[in-house]
C-alpha cells in the first residue's frame, strides 16, 4: 500500500512544498515510483482513515482502573485482580 500522507509530509519536511495528494501521486508515476496501474488501483493507494471513521482525529477513552486495584491496609503492598 502506498502512503501518500507519509510520502506527502516527507516531501514537506525536505523541500517546504506542501504539495496536494493528487499532486503527490502524480509526481510518484512521473518519476517511475508508481506505475500508472498502481495508481489507479484505489486499494493501492492510502489517503486516510475518513472512509472508515468520523474524523481523523487521535482520541482515547481513558477509563478508571480504581475497581481493579484493592487495599485492605494502607501499610500493605497493593494487589492487582488477576496477577
Amino acid at each position: 500500500m502506498i502512503n501518500l500522507i507519509y510520502i506527502r509530509a516527507a516531501i514537506l519536511d525536505n523541500t517546504g512544498i506542501s504539495l496536494s495528494l493528487d499532486k503527490t501521486l502524480q509526481y510518484l508515476v512521473e518519476e517511475g515510483l508508481v506505475t500508472p496501474e498502481q495508481a489507479k488501483d484505489d486499494n493501492m493507494i492510502f489517503r486516510g482513515y475518513s472512509e472508515f471513521f468520523e474524523t481523523e482525529e487521535a482520541a482515547t477513552l481513558v477509563e478508571s482502573v480504581d475497581h481493579l486495584v484493592y487495599q485492605e491496609n494502607e501499610n500493605e503492598e497493593v494487589k492487582v485482580r488477576g496477577i
